[in-house]
C-alpha cells in the first residue's frame, strides 16, 4: 500500500449499468486504482447492479457488467423516485449514518428522486429491512437491494447470493 492519501490516488471510473435505445449506458463512480483494470469503489452506485462502496471490481470489457473481486461488506441501497423531499433525504442521510455507520452515497434527478446508499452488512438485515420499509410508508417510494442477487440482470429471477451470511 502506498503512502498516498485517498484524495490523490482517486479517480472517476465509467462503468456498464446496462443498455438504451442509443446503446451502452455507463455510471461514473469514484474509485481508487489498484492494479490494472481493478478498482475500489468509494461510493455505492446509483444506476449499476452487482457492487457497492468498498468492493473491489474489475473491467474486463467495458460494455459488460464490471466483476466483484472480493465484496468491501455493504449492501448498496437503490431508490427511484420523481421526486423526494429534501427533508426526507436528510432524514435517510442522518438516519442511515447515525443507526448503522452508512451513507448516502449519490442524489441524483432535478428533484433529489434517484438515491445510492451504502449500508455495512454487519448490521442485522431485518432492521435494515424495518428501516427502509418505514421510509417506503412515509414517503410511497420503493428501495431496492443493488447487490444482493445472484442473477442480477433478470429481475424475475431472485436467488441470493448470500455474500453478507456468516457461515
Amino acid at each position: 500500500m502506498s503512502n498516498s492519501t485517498e484524495s490523490e490516488t482517486a479517480c472517476l471510473i465509467n462503468v456498464y449499468a446496462g443498455h438504451n435505445d442509443l446503446g451502452p449506458v455507463y455510471e461514473e463512480l469514484p474509485a481508487i486504482p489498484v492494479v490494472d483494470g481493478c478498482y475500489e469503489l468509494l461510493s455505492s452506485p446509483g444506476l449499476a447492479l452487482n457492487m457497492a462502496k468498498a468492493d473491489l471490481i474489475r473491467i474486463e470489457k467495458i460494455d459488460q457488467p464490471a466483476v466483484v473481486l472480493r465484496r468491501g461488506g455493504n449492501f448498496c441501497i437503490q431508490i427511484y423516485a420523481d421526486e423526494i423531499a429534501d427533508e426526507e433525504i436528510e432524514r435517510l442521510d442522518r438516519t442511515v449514518l447515525s443507526e448503522f455507520g452508512g451513507s448516502l452515497d449519490g442524489v441524483n434527478g432535478v428533484n433529489g428522486g434517484n438515491l445510492a446508499l451504502s449500508v455495512p452488512s454487519s448490521n442485522d438485515i431485518q432492521a435494515i429491512n424495518s428501516f427502509f420499509d418505514g421510509f417506503k410508508s412515509r414517503v410511497g417510494v420503493e428501495w431496492y437491494y443493488a447487490n444482493v442477487y445472484k442473477n442480477f440482470e433478470d429481475p424475475a429471477d431472485e436467488t441470493l447470493l448470500d455474500w453478507w451470511v456468516k457461515h
